[in-house]
């Protein structure tokens, strides 16, 4: 996770969530919501930092957007991030002449073909609306993280997130009736 006691990953984190959330929580507040994204923004770690590598490395989907704008071509080979994980990369190039951006999926290469298969309806690319971009872009990041965890969490033999949580809360309502 991100340090939040030093500060060595930074002092501020981009945060998506959906849900019901009441701007009368605090900071540090628990907050119940329907769905969160955390983004490591490289721009926002601090500068000459190993962190930046060590959470950008490890997530699963990586989202480049070119702030030079106006590249219809983007070279996949020089900009892929390496690591272990980035299986899907998504660009987003801000067009200058038009209120659209251009979003397109790319697979690393060299991945296992259940995978590249489970994936292969996302690869691609979009002209999306200006307005529409960052929705489109978020859950076509999300849709791609689900994929690749349920694969690799099926690989590894893990039962799924959601299907842990449900044991869990199983669980906890049994004690609670027998108490």
């Amino acid at each position: 996770g991100l340090d939040t006691e030093n500060l060595s990953d930074g002092q501020f984190a981009l945060v998506w969530f959906d849900g019901n959330f009441s701007k009368e929580y605090g900071w540090n507040d628990p907050i119940s919501v329907d769905a969160m994204v955390l983004f490591h923004s490289v721009i926002l770690m601090p500068d000459k930092m190993n962190s930046r590598k060590r959470h950008v490395g490890n997530d699963i989907v990586h989202i480049v957007f070119d702030v030079e704008g106006d590249s219809l071509f983007v070279d996949h080979e020089r900009t892929e991030i390496s690591g272990q994980f980035g299986l899907v990369t998504i660009y987003v190039v801000l067009l200058v002449h038009a209120p659209l951006y251009k979003v397109s999926v790319h697979l690393k290469g060299g991945i296992d073909d259940h995978i590249v298969s489970a994936l292969d309806h996302l690869v691609g690319s979009w002209l999306i609306s200006a307005k529409l971009g960052a929705n489109f872009v978020r859950n076509l990041a999300m849709q791609a993280d689900v994929i690749c965890q349920s694969i690799i969490e099926d690989k590894l033999g893990k039962a799924l997130n959601a299907e842990e949580r449900f044991v869990r809360i199983k669980d906890t309502a049994r004690r609670h009736l027998l108490s």
